[in-house]
């Protein structure tokens, strides 16, 4: 074999082979609570609807969410972090990162006060051909702890 054709043989397994790194799973759209397929923790399951919209141009990551209770009260709100896994300083008493496993896009937070201490995260993941979004959230601290499984469906 000839140096031009083994030059040209690894030129085309290096093509193959940048060619074959999978992408990741693009979560950007409005999605909205599927209430019955979702498995919510005392608290989370007086949620009666939820929508959130994720814009998701990798590594950028911004999602705003607003979800409505039985008793009308809402709770709203916004993030944008870059899923490069990087601790990043949240205020005077958190930390906040954003990281991929494997197809999931993994948020996590913690606070720590003299009073008070909470670690948060959300898994992100496409199911159904990325028709359903479940975000899996794990919630630990001083006041209580919750373990919710979110089932939002593409609007």
């Amino acid at each position: 074999m000839t140096i031009e054709m083994c030059l040209a043989t690894l030129g085309v397994l290096a093509a193959a082979a940048v060619g074959a790194v999978p992408q990741k799973p693009d979560l950007s759209g409005d999605w909205v609570l599927n209430r019955p397929a979702s498995t919510l923790s005392p608290g989370a399951d007086a949620t009666e609807t939820a929508v959130v919209h994720i814009e998701h141009a990798e590594p950028a990551f911004r999602a705003k969410a607003r979800f409505v209770f039985a008793d009308g009260k809402l709770f709203e709100f916004a993030l944008e972090r870059v899923s490069d896994g990087r601790e990043i300083a949240d205020g005077d008493t958190g930390v906040s990162s954003l990281r991929w496993d494997g197809d999931a896009l993994v948020v996590s937070d913690a606070v720590t006060r003299q009073d008070f201490t909470m670690t948060m995260t959300w898994r992100y993941e496409l199911l159904n051909g990325g028709r359903r979004l479940q975000a899996t959230e794990t919630l630990r601290s001083t006041t209580h702890d919750q373990d919710n499984v979110w089932i939002f469906d593409r609007r």
